[in-house]
This record gives C-alpha cells, structure tokens and sequence, in this order.
C-alpha cells in the first residue's frame, strides 16, 4: 500500500482549500448543530434522532455563518463536506487538521471510507470551548491510500451519495 500524491486525491475532490504532499485540505460547506436532548437511534437500518415515535435527520439545527464566520458555542457539531469519490482501488481517511486540535477542537473519529464511496461526507466534532472559524477554513486533510489488489466488492451502503 501507498499514499497518493496530493495532485491525485485532488482529482476526486469537488472542492478543497489546498494540496498538501500527501493530501488535499477540506473545508465544511455547511456546519450543523446536535442539539442537547436528543436521542441518537441505530437500530439496524433505521438511523437518525428520536422525534416522537418517528426516527429523522431533521433533528440537526443548521448554523449559518455570521460575518464570514462559523460562530461555535460549546456542543457537538456535524460538519457536511464537499463530494468526494473514492476509487476502486484506494481506500480514503480524513484527518482533523492539527491547528483544530491544538486549539482544543475534537474531531469524534467516522469509519474509514470504503472504496467506491461517493458524496458529501459528513464528521461529528465535539467543542468543547468557543470558537470562531472562517468560513472557508480547512477542517480536515483527505488522505488516500491505495490497496495492494481491487477490492471484490465496492461501498454500497447507507451513506452512499450522501448530499447535505
């Protein structure tokens, strides 16, 4: 196995903030908040936040941008990406960038993603402090790795095209 180059991940990437070596930096689209009292359900297909006896998504609370920044209050936040696609070959991880963690923001680690994903990933983030974040800041790198042979099968899961 290897890394890509920056050059080679950026082909599969809608949009990013720069090329790295051996990645490209990412930056939210959108931010929402999970709100405090909600109830998390995974139940075997069925996903979401309890709402009544319905399970939905629309638990999450959008949080716009206040003068060109994502203003933060202490919480836990799910940050929706740009599209990615992963090739057949490679399998694909997004790292928190280290300035977010040096400031005390905590990425909440999302299972790698498979080869043949494709949309606009999300990842939950616990803050734990204030924070304000320019909007178009990079939160995350993507790294690919390819495998040493193709996969027999391909991600054609829950979250396949996903798109916020």
């Amino acid at each position: 196995m290897a890394a890509l180059t920056g050059k080679d991940v950026a082909h599969h990437v809608s949009e990013y903030v720069k090329i790295n070596p051996a990645g490209v930096d990412i930056a939210p689209k959108k931010i929402f908040r999970i709100p405090d009292g909600v109830t998390a359900v995974l139940d075997g297909k069925t996903r979401g936040f309890e709402a009544g006896k319905a399970v939905t998504w629309d638990a999450y609370e959008e949080v716009p941008p206040r003068d060109g920044f994502w203003i933060l209050e202490p919480g836990i936040y799910v940050a929706a990406f740009p599209r990615v696609s992963v090739p057949n070959d490679v399998v694909g991880f997004a790292y928190p960038r280290s300035t977010l963690n040096r400031l005390g923001l905590v990425k909440v680690e999302t299972a790698v993603f498979d080869p043949g994903y494709e949309g606009e990933f999300t990842q939950t983030w616990l803050v734990p402090i204030r924070a304000k974040i320019r909007v178009g800041e990079a939160w995350v790198q993507m790294v690919y790795i390819r495998l040493e042979a193709e996969p027999e099968e391909t991600y054609d899961g829950y979250w396949q095209g996903e798109k916020h």
